[in-house]
Protein backbone atom coordinates (compact mmCIF):
# COMPACT_ATOMS: atom_id res chain seq x y z
CA UNK A 1 0.00 0.00 0.00
CA UNK A 2 2.51 2.15 0.95
CA UNK A 3 4.30 1.62 -2.63
CA UNK A 4 0.88 2.40 -4.84
CA UNK A 5 0.84 5.56 -2.58
CA UNK A 6 4.24 6.95 -3.51
CA UNK A 7 3.81 5.89 -7.40
CA UNK A 8 1.01 7.52 -7.91
CA UNK A 9 1.85 10.88 -6.95
CA UNK A 10 5.05 10.15 -9.26
CA UNK A 11 3.25 9.35 -11.90
CA UNK A 12 1.07 12.63 -11.53
CA UNK A 13 4.10 14.81 -11.27
CA UNK A 14 6.05 13.83 -14.22
CA UNK A 15 2.44 13.75 -16.20
CA UNK A 16 2.07 17.19 -15.11
CA UNK A 17 5.76 18.24 -15.71
CA UNK A 18 5.60 16.78 -19.42
CA UNK A 19 2.44 18.93 -20.09
CA UNK A 20 4.25 22.21 -18.90
CA UNK A 21 7.08 20.93 -20.77
CA UNK A 22 4.90 20.64 -24.09
CA UNK A 23 2.77 23.50 -23.73
CA UNK A 24 5.69 25.66 -22.93
CA UNK A 25 7.16 24.58 -26.39
CA UNK A 26 4.15 24.93 -28.55
CA UNK A 27 4.54 28.80 -26.95
CA UNK A 28 7.58 29.30 -27.98
CA UNK A 29 7.22 27.46 -31.45
CA UNK A 30 5.52 29.05 -34.43
CA UNK A 31 1.81 28.71 -34.73
CA UNK A 32 2.16 27.82 -38.86
CA UNK A 33 4.20 24.36 -37.28
CA UNK A 34 0.80 22.96 -36.42
CA UNK A 35 -1.14 23.78 -39.22
CA UNK A 36 -1.76 21.90 -42.29
CA UNK A 37 -1.12 22.16 -45.42
CA UNK A 38 -4.25 23.82 -46.75
CA UNK A 39 -4.50 26.08 -43.36
CA UNK A 40 -1.05 27.39 -44.62
CA UNK A 41 -2.03 28.15 -48.38
CA UNK A 42 -5.39 30.32 -46.76
CA UNK A 43 -2.76 31.92 -44.19
CA UNK A 44 -0.61 32.98 -46.90
CA UNK A 45 -3.52 34.19 -48.71
CA UNK A 46 -4.84 36.42 -46.25
CA UNK A 47 -1.22 37.30 -45.12
CA UNK A 48 -0.85 38.77 -49.08
CA UNK A 49 -4.37 40.36 -48.87
CA UNK A 50 -3.35 41.87 -45.61
CA UNK A 51 0.17 42.99 -46.98
CA UNK A 52 -1.92 45.05 -50.24
CA UNK A 53 -4.47 47.16 -48.40
CA UNK A 54 -5.00 50.38 -49.95
CA UNK A 55 -4.55 54.20 -48.29
CA UNK A 56 -8.97 53.63 -49.43
CA UNK A 57 -8.42 50.67 -46.69
CA UNK A 58 -6.64 51.67 -43.87
CA UNK A 59 -8.51 55.06 -44.32
CA UNK A 60 -12.38 53.26 -44.29
CA UNK A 61 -11.38 50.84 -41.50
CA UNK A 62 -12.66 53.22 -38.49
CA UNK A 63 -15.71 53.65 -40.48
CA UNK A 64 -16.63 50.05 -40.86
CA UNK A 65 -18.12 50.23 -37.36
CA UNK A 66 -19.89 53.10 -37.33
CA UNK A 67 -20.93 52.65 -40.83
CA UNK A 68 -22.28 49.24 -39.89
CA UNK A 69 -23.99 50.26 -36.53
CA UNK A 70 -25.67 53.14 -38.69
CA UNK A 71 -27.82 50.55 -40.69
CA UNK A 72 -28.41 48.82 -38.13
CA UNK A 73 -29.28 45.00 -37.84
CA UNK A 74 -31.93 45.35 -40.67
CA UNK A 75 -29.24 46.82 -42.99
CA UNK A 76 -26.92 44.36 -41.81
CA UNK A 77 -29.51 41.24 -42.69
CA UNK A 78 -30.44 42.35 -45.89
CA UNK A 79 -26.63 42.74 -47.04
CA UNK A 80 -25.82 39.28 -45.80
CA UNK A 81 -28.85 37.99 -47.72
CA UNK A 82 -27.77 39.83 -51.14
CA UNK A 83 -24.08 37.91 -50.19
CA UNK A 84 -26.27 34.71 -50.25
CA UNK A 85 -27.92 35.40 -53.45
CA UNK A 86 -24.72 35.97 -55.21
CA UNK A 87 -23.42 32.82 -54.27
CA UNK A 88 -21.23 34.28 -51.30
CA UNK A 89 -18.49 34.95 -53.84
CA UNK A 90 -14.77 34.89 -51.61
CA UNK A 91 -13.71 37.70 -49.64
CA UNK A 92 -17.63 39.43 -50.30
CA UNK A 93 -18.21 40.25 -46.77
CA UNK A 94 -20.80 42.13 -45.09
CA UNK A 95 -17.36 44.11 -43.58
CA UNK A 96 -16.66 44.01 -47.40
CA UNK A 97 -19.16 45.76 -48.59
CA UNK A 98 -19.45 48.23 -45.93
CA UNK A 99 -15.97 49.35 -46.46
CA UNK A 100 -16.54 49.70 -50.67
CA UNK A 101 -19.41 52.24 -49.17
CA UNK A 102 -16.71 54.24 -47.41
CA UNK A 103 -14.07 54.31 -50.75
CA UNK A 104 -17.04 55.72 -52.51
CA UNK A 105 -17.80 57.96 -49.88
CA UNK A 106 -13.79 59.42 -49.17
CA UNK A 107 -13.78 59.80 -53.47
CA UNK A 108 -16.73 61.93 -53.63
CA UNK A 109 -16.35 63.66 -51.12
CA UNK A 110 -14.15 66.66 -53.23
CA UNK A 111 -17.23 66.27 -55.81
CA UNK A 112 -19.74 66.75 -53.07
CA UNK A 113 -17.78 69.84 -52.24
CA UNK A 114 -17.88 71.41 -55.81
CA UNK A 115 -21.44 71.06 -55.86
CA UNK A 116 -22.08 72.49 -53.05
CA UNK A 117 -19.33 75.73 -53.97
CA UNK A 118 -20.90 75.78 -57.05
CA UNK A 119 -24.80 75.60 -55.80
CA UNK A 120 -25.63 72.71 -57.73
CA UNK A 121 -28.20 71.24 -55.42
CA UNK A 122 -29.32 68.69 -57.66
CA UNK A 123 -25.88 67.19 -58.17
CA UNK A 124 -25.34 67.06 -54.73
CA UNK A 125 -28.51 64.55 -54.01
CA UNK A 126 -27.24 62.45 -56.57
CA UNK A 127 -23.97 62.20 -54.47
CA UNK A 128 -25.49 59.67 -51.92
CA UNK A 129 -27.14 57.33 -54.57
CA UNK A 130 -23.60 56.58 -56.43
CA UNK A 131 -22.09 56.10 -53.25
CA UNK A 132 -24.63 53.57 -52.26
CA UNK A 133 -25.57 52.06 -55.57
CA UNK A 134 -21.95 51.99 -57.15
CA UNK A 135 -20.36 49.31 -54.42
CA UNK A 136 -23.83 47.13 -54.55
CA UNK A 137 -24.40 46.50 -58.55
CA UNK A 138 -21.61 44.10 -58.51
CA UNK A 139 -23.55 41.71 -56.10
CA UNK A 140 -26.76 42.89 -56.92
CA UNK A 141 -25.55 41.79 -60.56
CA UNK A 142 -24.14 38.59 -59.97
CA UNK A 143 -27.35 37.69 -57.86
CA UNK A 144 -29.78 38.26 -60.96
CA UNK A 145 -27.16 36.09 -63.17
CA UNK A 146 -27.41 33.41 -60.98
CA UNK A 147 -31.02 33.22 -60.34
CA UNK A 148 -31.57 33.12 -63.95
CA UNK A 149 -29.21 30.32 -63.65
CA UNK A 150 -30.98 28.31 -61.57
CA UNK A 151 -34.37 29.10 -62.88
CA UNK A 152 -33.06 27.70 -66.10
CA UNK A 153 -31.23 24.54 -64.27
CA UNK A 154 -33.93 24.00 -62.50
CA UNK A 155 -36.58 21.88 -64.84
CA UNK A 156 -34.20 19.61 -66.05
CA UNK A 157 -32.74 18.75 -62.53
CA UNK A 158 -36.28 18.25 -61.22
CA UNK A 159 -37.07 15.72 -64.27
CA UNK A 160 -33.69 13.77 -63.44
CA UNK A 161 -34.81 14.06 -59.61
CA UNK A 162 -38.38 12.48 -60.66
CA UNK A 163 -36.70 9.20 -62.57
CA UNK A 164 -33.76 8.71 -60.01
CA UNK A 165 -37.32 8.98 -57.06
CA UNK A 166 -39.11 6.33 -59.07
CA UNK A 167 -36.44 3.89 -59.18
CA UNK A 168 -36.73 3.50 -55.48
CA UNK A 169 -34.27 5.48 -54.09
CA UNK A 170 -35.65 7.38 -50.69
CA UNK A 171 -35.85 11.51 -51.88
CA UNK A 172 -32.61 12.45 -50.03
CA UNK A 173 -30.98 10.39 -51.21
CA UNK A 174 -31.71 10.54 -54.70
CA UNK A 175 -31.64 14.56 -54.22
CA UNK A 176 -27.80 14.10 -52.97
CA UNK A 177 -27.10 11.55 -55.71
CA UNK A 178 -28.44 14.09 -58.83
CA UNK A 179 -26.44 17.22 -56.71
CA UNK A 180 -22.94 15.31 -57.25
CA UNK A 181 -23.94 14.87 -61.15
CA UNK A 182 -25.01 18.57 -61.90
CA UNK A 183 -22.97 21.49 -61.69
CA UNK A 184 -23.94 25.44 -60.90
CA UNK A 185 -25.20 27.54 -58.50
CA UNK A 186 -28.43 25.16 -58.63
CA UNK A 187 -25.60 22.27 -57.05
CA UNK A 188 -24.07 24.49 -54.49
CA UNK A 189 -27.60 25.73 -53.04
CA UNK A 190 -28.96 22.27 -52.68
CA UNK A 191 -25.48 20.98 -51.45
CA UNK A 192 -25.74 23.03 -48.97
CA UNK A 193 -29.08 22.41 -47.97
CA UNK A 194 -28.16 18.37 -47.93
CA UNK A 195 -24.96 19.50 -45.51
CA UNK A 196 -27.50 21.53 -42.95
CA UNK A 197 -29.56 18.41 -43.04
CA UNK A 198 -26.49 15.83 -42.36
CA UNK A 199 -25.34 18.53 -39.21
CA UNK A 200 -28.89 18.30 -37.41
CA UNK A 201 -31.08 21.13 -39.12
CA UNK A 202 -34.64 20.49 -39.62
CA UNK A 203 -35.97 19.77 -42.96
CA UNK A 204 -38.66 22.94 -42.95
CA UNK A 205 -35.81 24.96 -41.84
CA UNK A 206 -33.14 23.88 -44.17
CA UNK A 207 -35.47 24.22 -47.38
CA UNK A 208 -36.74 27.68 -46.10
CA UNK A 209 -33.32 29.01 -45.71
CA UNK A 210 -33.02 27.54 -49.85
CA UNK A 211 -35.77 29.53 -50.45
CA UNK A 212 -34.73 32.39 -48.85
CA UNK A 213 -31.44 32.41 -50.51
CA UNK A 214 -32.18 31.88 -54.57
CA UNK A 215 -35.62 34.40 -54.36
CA UNK A 216 -36.44 32.10 -57.25
CA UNK A 217 -39.86 31.82 -57.37
CA UNK A 218 -39.88 28.02 -59.78
CA UNK A 219 -37.43 27.21 -56.25
CA UNK A 220 -39.79 28.62 -53.90
CA UNK A 221 -42.91 26.39 -55.95
CA UNK A 222 -40.52 23.27 -55.14
CA UNK A 223 -39.90 24.04 -52.13
CA UNK A 224 -43.73 24.60 -51.02
CA UNK A 225 -44.10 21.36 -53.19
CA UNK A 226 -41.87 18.90 -51.25
CA UNK A 227 -42.37 20.07 -47.69
CA UNK A 228 -46.24 19.06 -48.27
CA UNK A 229 -45.15 16.25 -49.83
CA UNK A 230 -42.98 15.34 -46.62
CA UNK A 231 -45.63 16.61 -44.27
CA UNK A 232 -48.68 15.42 -45.25
CA UNK A 233 -47.50 12.77 -47.14
CA UNK A 234 -48.71 13.76 -50.73
CA UNK A 235 -47.29 12.11 -53.42
CA UNK A 236 -44.39 13.65 -54.97
CA UNK A 237 -43.31 12.11 -58.35
CA UNK A 238 -46.26 13.43 -60.60
CA UNK A 239 -45.50 16.73 -58.36
CA UNK A 240 -42.34 17.13 -59.83
CA UNK A 241 -43.31 16.37 -63.40
CA UNK A 242 -45.74 18.90 -63.31
CA UNK A 243 -43.81 21.65 -61.94
CA UNK A 244 -40.52 20.92 -64.18
CA UNK A 245 -43.34 21.18 -67.26
CA UNK A 246 -45.15 24.98 -65.68
CA UNK A 247 -41.56 25.72 -65.37
CA UNK A 248 -40.55 25.03 -68.87
CA UNK A 249 -43.94 26.95 -70.29
CA UNK A 250 -42.96 29.73 -68.04
CA UNK A 251 -39.71 30.32 -69.44
CA UNK A 252 -40.98 29.84 -72.99
CA UNK A 253 -43.27 33.08 -72.35
CA UNK A 254 -40.44 34.77 -70.98
CA UNK A 255 -38.30 34.14 -73.93
CA UNK A 256 -41.22 35.57 -76.25
CA UNK A 257 -41.77 38.50 -74.07
CA UNK A 258 -38.37 39.31 -74.39
CA UNK A 259 -38.53 38.72 -77.96
CA UNK A 260 -41.45 40.98 -78.38
CA UNK A 261 -39.27 43.79 -76.42
CA UNK A 262 -36.56 43.63 -78.86
CA UNK A 263 -38.12 44.97 -81.54
CA UNK A 264 -38.99 48.25 -80.86
CA UNK A 265 -35.63 48.67 -79.27
CA UNK A 266 -34.24 47.74 -82.84
CA UNK A 267 -36.83 50.17 -84.39
CA UNK A 268 -35.83 52.74 -82.49
CA UNK A 269 -31.72 52.08 -82.82
CA UNK A 270 -32.13 52.20 -86.09
CA UNK A 271 -34.82 54.80 -86.36
CA UNK A 272 -32.06 56.99 -84.48
CA UNK A 273 -28.98 56.30 -86.70
CA UNK A 274 -30.44 55.29 -90.14
CA UNK A 275 -32.85 57.94 -90.78
CA UNK A 276 -30.82 60.82 -90.00
CA UNK A 277 -28.02 59.32 -92.19
CA UNK A 278 -29.76 58.06 -95.30
CA UNK A 279 -31.71 61.84 -95.19
CA UNK A 280 -28.35 63.32 -95.46
CA UNK A 281 -26.98 60.96 -98.15
CA UNK A 282 -30.17 61.70 -100.37
CA UNK A 283 -30.18 65.79 -99.34
CA UNK A 284 -26.17 65.57 -100.44
CA UNK A 285 -27.09 63.59 -103.57
CA UNK A 286 -29.73 66.01 -104.98
CA UNK A 287 -28.10 69.05 -104.19
CA UNK A 288 -24.91 67.60 -106.10
CA UNK A 289 -27.18 66.17 -108.69
CA UNK A 290 -28.89 69.62 -109.23
CA UNK A 291 -25.79 71.32 -109.72
CA UNK A 292 -26.74 74.40 -107.86
CA UNK A 293 -24.12 77.48 -107.44
CA UNK A 294 -24.16 78.15 -103.86
CA UNK A 295 -21.79 81.42 -104.36
CA UNK A 296 -24.21 82.89 -106.88
CA UNK A 297 -27.05 82.63 -104.96
CA UNK A 298 -25.08 84.53 -102.28
CA UNK A 299 -24.10 86.82 -104.25
CA UNK A 300 -27.73 87.37 -105.27
CA UNK A 301 -28.93 87.61 -101.72
CA UNK A 302 -26.01 89.94 -100.70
Amino acid sequence: MQTVSVVWPALGFTAALLIFLLGLRMVRSRAADYLDADDLILLKDERRRARRRSLLDRLADPIVPLLRRLIGRRGVAYLRRLIDQAGRPEGVTVDQLLRRVCWWAILMLPVAVLFLANGQFLGLLLVPVIIVMVPLMGIASTARRRRDAIDRDLPDFLDILAVTVSAGISFRAALRRVTDRFAGPIAEEIGLTLDQLAHGATIRGAFLGLQERTRSEPMRTFVTAFLQSEELGAPLIDTLNQIALDMRRSSAQDARRRAAQIAPRVTLVTSLLMVPATLVLLVVGIILGADINFGEMLKAFT
